[in-house]
């Protein structure tokens, strides 16, 4: 038996065997609630992790983009987060869930990327939910759920992710996927508490210096989870918007809804919310390359205050399905030039002509040059061949991360870059969030920064091997000159005009008391492990990649 065929005859085994647990998994996701909330305003935050693939079909492939492994860690690193220091370039911080650690990994780079010092930050006491937001005074924030899953914290760093200060609560209760974002003088952070979106803001007047957090703010009519915030330009801070989406339980169809506090850090509050656009992915949307998690639309937000020829103009990106379940969902970016009151038609992001799967986006904006970009993992290469088209026989299942960007306000997009060395299998990492609900990036000064969960190991140095657990991969993408490619969409989309839904008044509700001082629950300043060097970036090797398919007319569901 030739070697081809034998590998070929393995990959259907391994396909007829994951088929199989891939069915009895849906059968008992929500017996266990290791999963599945039907109908929840929340996912299960801290799930088990699964057991990993037990053999490689594949040994690690010659790189096909050239990728650095911020992480090279034992054990799951995802839902990953990156920011780029606007102080210093050169200073990258890397932040993920570290499950069974009850900490946040932290990973940071004094050379733009090419080696990196891990190790810990809210060590012992963090359960997940990073995110993290780097304002122009070099102060780096990070927002955390602590390890008893009741407490919104949110941690400082003054000396390039290093180390980080004691924690400030600023959330306690029912609480899940927190969100923060920095202005001019200002740090606001949102998250979902027993079913509805809240925020709080607090100035930032230099290094080190913040604080305190002003009063909760309840939003109105905000019922809904898994959405963004944004600060844009303005006094008092600046305007602030939030996104999410509602219901936050099923596979869809919801809608993604926007409220906007007009005076940021001043008494107004935030406005009655907006209706930006529905979508047919749910709260929980379970799709081949994300089985056993689920994927929302994961609404992002960016708010252009560069003073440029775009200034003041908000930027939404969401994932949508062209046909209520049938996998094939795309990325797509709406903007407001009037404050969130209205929103243009859909523009799509991802440029494929396939009926794959594009998912988990996050937009960032370049501050210094205006230009917005996008990240999103992608399916658009598996079609099921092992080796060029895939990981097994299964289409649609694995994954590779794709970057682009816009320099005319979201008009048009740059041609999609692949950023990722190869593919990615979300149910051989034995993750129990899969690639986890979102991915952060950051750019500035013409580049975007981008970090994503990986068990390609192209390059061999992922400790657990190839395919099994995920470690974090870089790949920056820089913005070049001239006007983006337009990007084709399946079917025209009429403009949509907002309307308000909510008849709630502008004032806020006060619900909590500000409490700037550090809870007494002792958070370890991350202790530095020696710095790892990464492997020589490697030549990108030429890839097949296979002809596009042209999207079928998709059937009417029953």
């Amino acid at each position: 038996m030739n070697t081809r065929l034998h590998l070929t005859l393995l990959a259907a085994l391994f396909a007829f065997f994951t088929s199989a647990t891939a069915v009895l998994q849906a059968q008992t996701r929500s017996q266990t609630g290791g999963i599945d909330v039907p109908d929840g305003t929340r996912k299960c935050i801290k799930p088990e992790q699964r057991a990993v693939k037990p053999i490689d079909l594949f040994r690690p492939l010659t790189c096909l983009e050239a990728v650095v492994n911020a992480s090279a860690t034992t054990g799951n690193q995802a839902e990953s987060f990156v920011n780029v220091n606007p102080t210093n370039t050169n200073n990258l911080v890397a932040t993920s869930n570290n499950p069974g650690s009850a900490s946040i990994f932290r990973a940071y780079s004094t050379d733009a990327g090419v080696t990196w010092t891990h190790g810990t930050v809210a060590t012992g006491v963090a359960c997940c939910d990073g995110q993290a937001a780097w304002d122009s005074f070099g102060n780096l924030f990070l927002v955390y759920i602590n390890n008893s899953v009741n407490q919104i914290n949110v941690i400082l760093s003054t000396d390039g992710g290093a180390t980080f200060s004691a924690p400030v609560t600023a959330g306690t209760g029912s609480i899940d996927q927190p969100s923060i974002a920095v202005g001019n003088g200002s740090v606001w952070v949102d998250w979902n508490q027993s079913g509805s979106m809240v925020a709080r803001g607090a100035p930032v007047t230099g290094l080190g210096t913040w604080g305190p957090f002003n009063a909760q703010q309840a939003i109105p009519t905000a019922t809904g989870s898994f959405g963004g915030i944004a600060v844009g330009p303005g006094p008092n801070g600046g305007k602030v918007i939030v996104t999410y989406q509602s219901p936050t339980g099923g596979q869809g169809p919801a809608t993604i809804f926007a409220n906007v506090d007009a005076d940021g850090l001043g008494a107004g509050g935030f406005g009655a919310r907006v209706t930006v656009t529905a979508t047919n992915v749910g709260g929980f949307d379970f799709i081949p390359a994300q089985n056993e998690r689920s994927i929302d639309a994961e609404a992002g937000v960016v708010w252009d205050a560069t003073g440029g020829p775009f200034n003041n103009r908000i930027y939404l990106v969401y994932t949508d399905e062209t046909v209520n379940e049938n996998n094939d969902t795309d990325i797509e970016m709406r903007t407001s030039t009037d404050d969130g009151a209205t929103w243009s038609a859909a523009v799509r992001v991802n440029d494929d002509a396939t009926t794959n799967s594009q998912f988990l986006p996050y937009v960032t904006l370049d501050s210094t040059t205006g230009t917005v970009a996008v990240g999103f993992h992608d399916c658009r290469n598996d079609n099921g061949v092992p080796g060029p088209g895939g990981t097994n026989m299964i289409p649609n299942d694995d994954a590779e991360y794709y970057g682009t960007y816009t320099t005319d306000g979201g008009a048009t997009w740059a041609p999609n870059q692949r950023l990722s060395g190869g593919f990615s299998n979300a149910t051989a990492s034995g993750n129990g969030i899969d690639y986890g609900d979102y991915v952060g990036l950051s750019a500035h000064a013409g580049k975007l920064y981008t970090l994503w969960a990986d068990n390609a190991n192209c390059d061999g140095t992922n400790p657990n091997g190839t395919l099994h657990q995920f470690d974090l991969y870089t790949n920056p993408l820089a913005f070049t000159g001239g006007t983006p490619t337009p990007t084709p969409t399946a079917s025209p989309t009429p403009t949509a005009t907002a309307t308000a839904t909510a008849t709630a008044t502008a004032t806020p509700t006060a619900t909590a008391t500000a409490t700037f001082t550090p809870t007494p629950t002792p958070t370890a300043t991350a202790t530095a492990t020696p710095v790892s060097t990464a492997t020589p970036r490697p030549t990108p090797t030429p890839r097949h990649v296979p002809t596009p398919r042209p999207r079928p007319t998709p059937l009417p569901r029953p």
